[in-house]
């Protein structure tokens, strides 16, 4: 009589594949996965505004400009393209009329620590509220971008200011875009959703 023995780690294996195939054969469609691409026509606003916002802060006697509306407008929309790949960059709600998604930031907090270091430690927080077309909110996150560079000298000091506001900026892109690509909501929006060929009678 011939027996069939599995380990452990075969049975448990062969377990999840056949619990996998019975979720996608139930459901017709299975959820994204976590770091994958959102099938969502996402429409990504950016109002002029919110393009222009600037903090200030102090470094010792001398005040200090950041233009963190810049920075984020340049690099918001390349991070969030690795999530999403149908984007459309807009500068008014009413022009996001043909996004399944709209992605609305915020600019929350800026936190600075100088003093009369070598270093300069630099925090901002962005608040993103998604919106559907219906107007309706999906989701609302927070997402922070986090950088410590060389303060410089008289000679490097401007260039290294920017470069850490830009650097901390681009933190918060790459957990913008992380967030986004792990939300539950979101993965079950897409899931969900189907393109218009698929749509059509």
């Amino acid at each position: 009589m011939l027996r069939t023995v599995y380990s452990f780690p075969a049975a448990f294996l062969l377990y999840t594949l056949a619990l996998t195939g019975i979720c996608v054969a139930a459901d017709g469609q299975a959820a994204p996965q976590a770091g994958q691409k959102l099938s969502l026509n996402a429409a990504l606003l950016l109002t002029p505004e919110f393009c222009a916002t600037v903090r200030t802060g102090k470094y010792g006697d001398r005040k200090e400009t950041y233009e963190f509306g810049r920075a984020a407008c340049a690099r918001l929309e390349p991070a969030l393209r690795n999530v999403f790949p149908s984007l459309t960059r807009v500068e008014a709600l009413s022009s996001a009329a043909d996004g399944q998604v709209v992605l609305i930031p915020k600019f929350m907090d800026v936190a600075t620590k100088n003093g009369f270091s070598l270093h300069r430690e630099m925090v901002v927080t962005v608040e993103w509220t998604v919106k559907d077309k219906l107007g309706k909110t999906v989701w609302i996150e927070t997402a922070q971008g986090t950088t410590r560079n060389k303060t410089g000298n008289s000679f490097t000091y401007k260039k290294n200011l920017e470069k850490t506001v830009e650097d901390s900026v681009e933190s918060m892109a790459e957990d913008s875009a992380s967030k986004m690509a792990a939300s539950p909501e979101l993965r079950k929006l897409a899931g969900g959703s189907s393109s218009p060929e698929r749509g059509k009678n």
